[in-house]
């Protein structure tokens, strides 16, 4: 049954668009880079953050499974029609329940976790027929959320096993589960006793597979969708039962692997004005087709703040970041010179820029201890900055002229002005689906549905961190040399 997906109106039911062909791009195959597939794949990306499933089950997807804060829902009880099909909402619900729970009792909870505790993987995962009696079984990971230990992973930069920890870890937990997610209809379809993930993905292994997995995340939904492909194609795994489509994907790997990283079938859909896709690791597995921003684009997804000279400064500042070292170096400036602002601003800011991961009451009853709090957020940075540069020491020049870069800009603007610019400059050019815009229509949304035929092919170009930041002026917005346009030669010699 034809339905239409919410952010680009895509079918849901037509799954054809990820079971194309694969064709010859520079030497490799690999599945066609198509707007269906990405269209489809924005649909799931999304639905993880909300799981927002009536539409696709109205499209025929089915043995629905959520794997929430360490808590699997699965099986017939979330399957369940007719009359038994109150269970499935109830299940539903809670699983969604467990997404939006943000009361300050949970977060604090959540903050007070063992660091071995801290990895909530979050995912949705279904089941639909395609042609050629195959089955297509969608992993859709959600991405950061809005509570404080969602976040912890992102900074748990160590290396393992050459992959940045905090990801592995989030991996981790979603492959613990496979064993025990379970897909009864299709299980009783094929005749068989039972049917897990585990199963689909032993049988991924070997040529002919009724399986194809595919996989779509947004942000750090991106980065565990890499480190699972990445983990099972090293297990046997066959590529071409795989697809992956990524939205904002931070990058995962830190040293070569001794394989070609972009010969994996995963693609990345990134915006040049998003920071989080220039930090995380070092490379991105896959390739990645990034889209440079032009006026039009930025009036569509950024309105109203586009129009003000502080977010277009704000803008231009955060291009300054190349990789994970300098977003760590502006991280450690910034509460530096929010350390040094009069009681008054510091209040203003400090509640900006923390209010978002923790409830403003609550932030309001610390009172004295806020500053406190600033004095070990610096410190666990610069901790996360060594992890991240491999015991490097912050460069204390640049990280001087940074900081007096940034006490320049709230001096003109305003502390709480300041504050508003850095998390709109954060936050729009990163937003996936248009509800979440002021303007209506996301960055993410925009490109994929608007502008796809734009997204050009890059690769990880990464220069070391500046020592002599830009001057503290409005500036025209200029990208960050991040991603270079793709050439042969340069994947041969990045990946050599």
């Amino acid at each position: 049954m034809e339905k239409a997906g919410r952010f680009t109106g895509h079918d849901l039911s037509n799954v054809t668009p990820l079971t194309m062909p694969w064709i010859e791009v520079n030497g490799l195959i690999r599945p066609d880079f198509s707007p269906a597939a990405a269209s489809l794949s924005l649909e799931l990306a999304a639905t993880a953050y909300d799981l927002e499933l009536d539409a696709w089950r109205e499209a025929g997807w089915r043995d629905v499974s959520y794997l929430v804060n360490q808590e699997l829902f699965t099986g017939y009880s979330t399957n369940a029609r007719g009359i038994a099909g109150a269970v499935s909402e109830y299940f539903q619900r809670l699983a969604r329940s467990r997404i939006r729970n943000v009361s300050p009792i949970s977060q604090i909870r959540g903050a007070l976790r063992p660091k071995e505790e801290s990895d909530t993987c979050k995912a949705v995962v279904m089941i639909h027929p395609a042609p050629g009696g195959r089955y297509v079984v969608a992993i859709g990971f959600m991405g950061t959320g809005k509570r404080i230990y969602d976040w912890v992973s992102n900074f748990r930069m160590s290396r393992e096993e050459g992959l940045h920890q905090g990801f592995v870890g989030l991996a981790r937990e979603f492959e613990d589960n496979c064993d025990k997610i379970l897909f009864p209809q299709t299980a009783r379809e094929l005749n068989l006793p039972s049917l897990t993930l585990s199963d689909i993905f032993q049988e991924c292994r070997r040529p002919g597979s009724r399986f194809l997995i595919w996989m779509a995340g947004h942000s750090q939904g991106g980065a565990v969708m890499q480190i699972c492909a990445f983990r099972e194609i090293r297990k046997g795994f066959l590529r071409q039962n795989l697809i992956g489509y990524g939205f904002a994907s931070p990058s995962v790997v830190y040293e070569n692997p001794g394989c070609d990283l972009s010969a994996f079938p995963l693609y990345h859909i990134i915006n040049a004005d998003d920071l989080t896709p220039r930090v995380g690791a070092a490379l991105h597995i896959g390739r990645c087709r990034v889209f440079l921003p032009d006026e039009e684009m930025r009036k569509t997804c950024y309105a109203p703040a586009w129009n003000t000279p502080v977010f277009r400064s704000m803008l231009a500042l955060l291009h300054s970041i190349r990789n994970t070292q300098s977003g760590l170096l502006f991280i450690i400036a910034l509460l530096k010179a929010l350390q040094n602002l009069p009681d008054n601003e510091f209040a203003a800011a400090f509640t900006g820029l923390i209010g978002r991961l923790m409830p403003e009451k609550l932030l309001e009853a610390l009172g004295d201890q806020a500053d406190d709090i600033l004095q070990r957020l610096i410190a666990k940075t610069q901790r996360v900055y060594l992890r991240a540069s491999g015991d490097l020491l912050p460069p204390r020049n640049a990280l001087l002229q940074l900081q007096k870069r940034i006490a320049l800009f709230i001096a003109r603007y305003g502390a709480r002005a300041f504050v508003k610019a850095f998390l709109q400059a954060f936050s729009l050019p990163h937003k996936l689906r248009g509800t979440e815009s002021q303007s209506g229509v996301a960055s993410y949304q925009y490109i994929v549905t608007r502008r796809f035929k734009d997204l050009a092919q890059r690769i990880w170009c990464a220069p070391a961190p500046s020592s002599a930041p830009r001057a503290a002026r409005p500036v025209p917005v200029r990208y960050a040399s991040r991603f270079a346009r793709y050439s042969t030669a340069r994947s041969r010699h990045l990946h050599r």
